[in-house]
């Protein structure tokens, strides 16, 4: 890593953290009623997942709704913009990639977030319309920004125009919501705007909502739509048959306090804690794999320039990989009950201790067995398993706390969970021990294929390494899918730990 990579990432560390500074503050000091970082995680989750999952349309049976996007110049700005992103990742890639291999591939990962963000803003702003629910408006746009009012608090609804200077440039309007699919950031650089046609004036100020979650005072909404016409004339009718005196106070509150929530996608305290326990596995299996495979040296980066790649990668695919199986798992009743007992209070954690003593005991069973059979059969094979550089105890260990970690998210939680959710869905049953120990069986399949690339590297692949790899991984695999069906993904990753801790660590001392 050169010096002016290094100049440039702690100059964005520096900002970062400057941010989150100011985002603190205002948290601390009451102008967001939610944690900001947590709620920026939520928001990007949320923009992924309707980038990847979400393109149909759903219409509210119970909500009047009003499309705002429709005829919006930002589907053309959209469109030209993506089209820019993929033309230059491309084109930077094809000139870095011989000059500057690590810069060429940060600038694709960088073009491929922006890509699926705005995919998944475009597609939010799609499935995000103007409701009227009772004599209550929500007006959100997408996840950036949202407004709830109560039509007791309409002053006035008028036709309206946008202003411009003597130069021609547009006069921006403070403290009020813009209801427009146009991002307001591009009309502020590249002055496109939609025709503004209608303003919602308030009586007082009241509080719209920004990315961030912060507290905005608005005076007025300001409504952007090609035809506005249906929603205009409902607000008008509302607003001109509202009698506040039908209405109670207190149901008011409840019903502006509850409006346009809806069930959480997934369980969002045990998908960070997973995510953050992968962060951990990621920085412990990082110096296990440079000292045992040299992989940083294969790669041609340094250490350092190696941790952050790989940690990186495993935060990526953790990220995505981690959503979609809470997601699912919630439909095939699987998941963390340990880390949901912490969050939810609902079980002691001592009432867990015998399971974990009882995964601890399986997974050194397994190391045990796996060590066995590879003893058995490397000399017929022609393996000299002394060749293997297993490197110090204490690396031993936190490669054993990585792989752990990082390969039952993967292999056990959203695997196994994904083929269950199949099952489900293309059998049109319920989850049955034959479909379970189906699921247990192929991942493990899978599990076992994903570490021929390890064996490879090291081995002829010969007919007899391949069975016993399967074999090999397949005992683990069997091991750690049961416990993950029947007690959780904690008592898998446990009894992985422990089984690594056997083969990596206690094994090669003992056959030494």
């Amino acid at each position: 890593m050169d010096t002016q990579m290094i100049i440039s990432i702690i100059i964005l560390i520096t900002l970062a953290e400057a941010g989150a500074v100011i985002l603190f503050v205002k948290y601390r000091r009451g102008d967001m009623e939610t944690n900001p970082f947590v709620t920026i995680l939520k928001k990007e989750w949320v923009v992924f997942y309707h980038a990847l999952f979400k393109w149909k349309i759903r219409d509210s049976k119970e909500d009047r709704t009003y499309a705002y996007h429709k005829g919006s110049n930002y589907f053309w700005l959209f469109i030209a913009l993506i089209h820019e992103q993929v033309i230059e990742a491309f084109a930077f890639h094809y000139y870095l990639k011989e000059v500057d291999p690590l810069r060429a591939n940060i600038l694709v990962v960088l073009h491929i977030y922006t890509i699926l963000y705005m995919l998944g803003d475009y597609n939010l702003v799609r499935n995000s319309p103007i409701r009227i629910k009772g004599n209550h408006i929500l007006m959100k746009i997408g996840e950036r920004r949202s407004l709830r009012f109560h039509i007791g608090d309409v002053a006035a609804i008028q036709p309206a125009r946008t202003q411009y200077r003597n130069n021609g440039g547009i006069i921006h309007e403070k403290n009020v919501f813009h209801v427009t699919a146009l991002p307001r950031v591009l009309t502020r650089i590249f002055g496109m705007i939609d025709e503004l046609r209608y303003e919602v004036i308030f009586k007082e100020p009241i509080y719209a909502r920004g990315y961030f979650g912060q507290k905005q005072e608005v005076h007025k909404a300001l409504i952007y739509m090609e035809q506005p016409e249906t929603l205009i004339k409902d607000l008008q009718e509302k607003a001109a048959g509202y009698d506040e005196n039908e209405e109670a106070e207190e149901e008011r509150l409840t019903a502006a306090a509850t409006e346009g929530k809806r069930p959480a996608l997934i369980n969002w305290k045990v998908y960070f804690t997973l995510l953050f326990l992968n962060l951990l596995g990621a920085l412990a299996i990082a110096p296990y794999a440079m000292a045992r495979e040299n992989l940083h040296e294969v790669m041609g980066l340094g250490k350092l320039s190696f941790t952050l790649f790989y940690v990186v990668q495993v935060l990526l695919e953790a990220g995505l990989l981690l959503f979609i199986a809470l997601w699912l798992a919630k439909k095939v009743k699987l998941g963390a009950p340990v880390i949901d007992a912490i969050f939810n209070r609902s079980k002691p954690l001592h009432s867990f201790k015998k399971k974990g003593i009882q995964s601890a005991v399986f997974g050194v069973l397994a190391g045990v067995s796996i060590s066995v059979f590879s003893l058995i059969v490397s000399k017929p094979l022609g393996v000299d398993n002394s060749s293997l550089n297993e490197p110090s105890w204490w690396l031993g260990m936190l490669g054993s706390f990585g792989a752990a970690v990082n390969e039952e998210s993967i292999f056990r939680l959203f695997l196994i969970t994904l083929i269950l959710w199949l099952f489900l869905k293309f059998t049109k049953g319920t989850v049955t021990k034959p479909k379970i120990w189906t699921a247990i069986v192929l991942s493990s399949l899978v599990f076992g294929i994903m570490h021929f690339s390890v064996a490879a590297s090291s081995l002829d692949m010969t007919l007899g390494v391949v069975l016993s790899m399967l074999v090999i991984n397949g005992i683990g695999g069997l091991v750690f899918g049961a416990l993950f069906v029947f007690m959780g993904i904690e008592f898998a990753m446990i009894a992985h730990f422990t089984a690594d801790l056997v083969i990596h660590v206690a094994g090669p001392r003992v056959v030494e």
